[in-house]
């Protein structure tokens, strides 16, 4: 899939928040990015959940115009994700990015946005690959507000 990258929630959700500490770089990123942007629904749930309901809608919009490529997760994934989550349970992985290293091992995509560099740094999807990270590193690591 050439011009294509995985999406986290991290960058979505910062680039929805006007006061999020990530959002400049999320901005300039989005804003300049010329390929297809693929996630997964659970990325699409954390971001709505990050979010305020006036922004919840903008992002949703987008979504639903075509900003970002949504694939189907269903049962018959629960059993690699639990695989992946038993086996990078030390970082821990969560069940979103989990099913992101799912999807790049079943599409070969390898280019990742994200805000949590040193997990996908670990993490490995076929073949034994590392991603590729294309947003700009950041001088800390992402924290979601509480």
């Amino acid at each position: 899939m050439p011009g294509t990258a995985i999406v986290d929630t991290g960058p979505l959700a910062a680039w929805f928040r006007a006061n999020d500490p990530f959002h400049g770089v999320a901005d300039r990123f989005f804003r300049g990015f010329d390929g297809v942007l693929v996630t997964t629904w659970a990325v699409v749930v954390e971001v709505t959940h990050l979010l305020r309901p006036e922004a919840q809608l903008l992002f949703l919009a987008w979504v639903r115009k075509g900003g970002l490529e949504v694939v189907d997760m269903g049962a018959a994934d629960l059993e690699p994700i639990e695989r992946l989550i038993a086996k990078y349970r030390d970082q821990p992985m969560d069940f979103a990015d989990a099913t992101l290293v799912l999807l790049a091992d079943r599409t070969g995509v390898g280019d990742i946005i994200t805000l949590d560099r040193r997990q996908f740094d670990v993490y490995r999807f076929r073949g034994n690959r590392c991603f590729s990270h294309l947003l700009p590193a950041t001088s800390r690591r992402y924290r979601r507000p509480r």
